[in-house]
Parts: structure tokens; sequence; C-alpha cells
């Protein structure tokens, strides 16, 4: 696998104007440019998913605490050499987060994920303890692609408001009428249409989260449809490598927090639920989430 990395820190002036320093750079993996934005002070926390998208969803009072670095998945990078989608697997994935340790010299971190990637962030700390200090899931996934976990969502979305059910029925009429988008611009659509089911906010409008994004859409379906078809978190052993924290939305309808009843026997695992918050707690309710998460990493 070849690596090679390229650093670039921002203007001295912005270095010295009493905010964290911010840098930025990108490591490249078999030909894959993984993107990384630096920010923040205090204990190193790495970001899987993106370095656009994820920087939005975090506070600025949260950089005074954590040494953010947001990197790339290779399913949001802009410089992007294709894969063979049958030999890019759970390991190839776990690999590319551990070679970005590696290269940005992080001895022990902590790891953050939220949707799909905090489960990949659960799974790279199980084959990495030792490089983990604590795990930290956003309405993340324990069981994924299967029947189980889709059960889950129809149980849960039964419960909605009539109003918020027929904002989404209207935003579903309103995604059926849009023609001639690309893969990718049919899955950010998709996703902001969606809103009554991601957000507190039934009429929440995501598309800024989404400004230059890049999408590779053939391999994050592969990651849903594939990769994580029939995934159960503890199949095989009901533990936690490193302490392990869990945030989850009561209105998040993608993935539901009920998915994650039955697991307080397991030492070392923290569920939070957050009242009035959807599928992105630490932007929905970013006070609340802030105290809550340091509060829980200085207890351990």
């Amino acid at each position: 696998m070849f690596i090679s990395v390229h650093l670039n820190l921002f203007s001295e002036k912005q270095k010295n104007d009493n905010k964290p320093p911010v840098s930025s750079g990108h490591i490249t993996v078999d030909g894959t440019d993984l993107n990384y934005t630096v920010e923040g002070k205090g204990m190193p926390c790495l970001v899987i998913g993106s370095s656009i998208y994820y920087p939005r969803t975090f506070s600025k009072e949260l950089r005074n605490h954590l040494k953010f670095y947001f990197v790339d998945m290779r399913w949001f990078a802009k410089n992007y050499s294709p894969v063979n989608l049958a030999d890019f697997t759970l390991q190839t994935i776990t690999d590319d987060i551990e070679k970005v340790r590696s290269e940005l010299k992080l001895k022990k971190i902590i790891i953050l994920g939220h949707s799909i990637h905090g489960t990949i962030a659960f799974e790279y700390a199980k084959r990495h303890p030792d490089k983990v200090s604590h795990i930290i899931m956003i309405g993340s996934p324990d069981i994924a692609g299967n029947k189980e976990q889709e059960d889950a969502i129809d149980s849960l979305w039964k419960t909605a408001s009539d109003d918020r059910r027929k904002i989404q029925n209207k935003n579903w009429k309103i995604l059926a009428d849009m023609k001639n988008l690309s893969p990718a611009q049919s899955d950010v659509e998709t996703y902001c249409l969606m809103g009554p089911e991601y957000w507190y906010d039934a009429t929440y409008d995501a598309r800024w989260l989404w400004k230059d994004m890049t999408i590779h859409s053939d391999l994050l379906h592969h990651l849903y449809d594939t990769i994580f078809i029939n995934y159960y978190m503890f199949r095989d052993r009901r533990n936690v490598p490193v302490p392990t924290y869990v945030a989850l939305g009561k209105y998040d309808y993608v993935d539901p927090y009920t998915l994650w009843n039955g697991h307080d026997d397991i030492p070392g695992l923290t569920k939070r639920i957050f009242e009035k918050s959807g599928h992105t707690p630490q932007l929905e309710q970013p006070e609340l989430f802030d105290a809550e998460l340091m509060k829980w990493i200085k207890e351990n």
C-alpha cells in the first residue's frame, strides 16, 4: 500500500490570533488522497468520515477541549482512485484508518464516528485497542443490513407525529419529480429530503452540510449494501475494547436508539439519549452534547 503525506499550515496570523491552530493536508493511500483538517487543542480525537462535513457539526467550544483530526474516508475523497469493490472490505477501511493514525504520528487517540462511521470506529478499535483510549459513536447502528434493523426503523417511525409523516410524504413526492440527477446528487437529495427522519426539526434543510462535498456513490453504496450486510456489533462478544460512549437522538428514525436496548449489561459501554435530537445530536443540542461528552471523558 503506497502512502504519502502532504501538510499545509495556515497563515501565521491565524495561528497567533488566540484561536486554536488549524492545519490541513492529505495522506495518499493507493492513489486516493485522504484529506484531513486539524482543529482545536487538547486530547487528540480522530474523526473519521469527511474533512468537510464533520467540522461543520461540532461546536467551537468543543475545540477548546479536543484536538480534532477530521479525515476523509475514501467514499468522500476529492482525489479518488477507483477500487475493485470485491476487494474493498472492512479490513481495508480499518487499515486506512491505521495508516492515517500512524502517518499523523498519533500515539493514542479518541476515535469518533457519526452514523456508520461510528460503527467503523468501533471496528477499528477492536483491531487496535492499544492505539485507542476512548470510542465515541454518534447515531451509529450496532445492527445493520438485516430485518432486525428494518423492523426497528419501521416500529419507531410508527410513533412519529402525523405532521412529521405528512412532511416526509410530501418530500418523497418532490424527490420522485427530480430528474437527471447523478448518483451523488441523488444521494444528497435523498438525505436532505429525508429530513423528517434525520432531524428533530422535521423541516431542517441539511444542504449546507453537503456543500463542496465529493461523493463516490458506488463505494458508499458498497459500504451499506455489502460490507455492513447482516452486521451485529456484539455478535461474538458482548464487550467493548476501551471505554465507549454512544450518543443517540430520540428522533433518529434512520438509526433508531431502540437498536441499543438490552446492552446495559456491557461493562465500559455508556449510552446517552438526547431528547431533542435526531441523527446528529452534536449539532442539534451542542451545549448539552459537549457537557455530557466531556464529563464522560473525564470520568473514563
